[in-house]
């Protein structure tokens, strides 16, 4: 079905970032059903999910550009979803230079 979310920290120098991931392949209603649980984790309350309120309302917001997305297809279609980020700045101490980088694929199974 899919895999676990895993949130990375990193830390070069002063810049460090949080990361996030999730994935799931198979009938819609099982797909939404895995995302649901991969993305409770990023979204958890820290420090159990990110720490960052900024990056939390990005998953949020692809969380349900996927669940509006899925809810088009027919409920017997078979798909594959992809989706992960990270958020991070130049100086994580001082919060100076932020940036983020999303990437989401929601494809077609057998076509």
């Amino acid at each position: 079905m899919g895999s676990v979310l895993v949130l990375l920290g990193r830390l070069e120098n002063k810049e460090k970032s949080m990361s996030w991931g999730v994935n799931a392949s198979g009938k819609i209603g099982d797909v939404v059903e895995d995302l649901a649980k991969q993305f409770a984790m990023p979204l958890a309350e820290p420090p159990a999910g990110l720490s960052d309120e900024g990056e939390r309302e990005t998953v949020k917001l692809v969380s349900d550009v996927i669940e509006q997305c899925l809810g088009t297809f027919a409920p017997d279609r078979l798909v594959t979803v992809s989706a992960n980020g990270h958020m991070g700045y130049n100086d994580w101490d001082k919060r100076d230079g932020a940036y983020q980088q999303v990437s989401l694929s929601i494809g077609i199974m057998g076509s």
